[in-house]
């Protein structure tokens, strides 16, 4: 029996020394999943314009159109010409950026990509199924992370709090000590 629990904690000892590996592999994975998105968006961006355009284009070029000339009368400020295609390219950027930086373990990349996902699922509307609930699924597992990571930071704290406090303790019972 003492054979078998001294192979158990030898294992666990192997894996919490190898997890931040473990960690590091999966974030790349899962930054990989990101990349590849954007870098599929990018080539769907310059084919016919992308998913953005054909959804929101028209409704933007006509409001920029006659919403100008509305604005431009009563106001008599003028509405800046606005591309669609540059909001587009923006996002793509933004998610590939954010991916790389994903890698490295912060929290704010997985931010930037949860917003960025959640534009790209919601604004155009999703005509493929398929796509919409492989968007559903990265947002969720970008909130799982968001989770994971903000509950490990709250343990972290919490343990550095405690290891100050029984410094402090310690610190104050040596000195009892010393005074009687």
């Amino acid at each position: 029996m003492k054979m078998e629990m001294s192979n158990v904690k030898s294992m666990c000892t192997v894996l919490t020394r190898s997890m931040p590996a473990i960690a590091f592999f999966g974030r790349m994975a899962f930054a990989f999943v990101f990349l590849i998105s954007a870098i599929q968006e990018y080539a769907d961006h310059f084919g016919d314009g992308g998913p953005l355009e054909k959804t929101v284009g028209p409704a933007v070029n006509a409001m920029t159109k006659y919403g100008s000339k509305v604005l431009t009368f009563y106001s008599g400020m003028q509405v800046v010409v606005f591309d669609v295609r540059l909001l587009e390219f923006s996002l793509i950027s933004a998610k590939a950026t954010a991916a790389l930086w994903f890698i490295f373990g912060q929290s704010i990349p997985a931010y930037f990509l949860l917003v960025t996902q959640m534009l790209s699922t919601v604004v155009p509307f999703p005509t493929n199924l398929n796509d919409f609930t492989q968007n559903l699924t990265l947002i969720g597992a970008l909130l799982y992370y968001i989770g994971l990571k903000h509950s490990i930071d709250n343990l972290d704290k919490s343990e550095k709090n405690k290891d100050k406090e029984t410094e402090e303790d310690d610190e104050a019972s040596t000195s009892k000590a010393k005074v009687n």
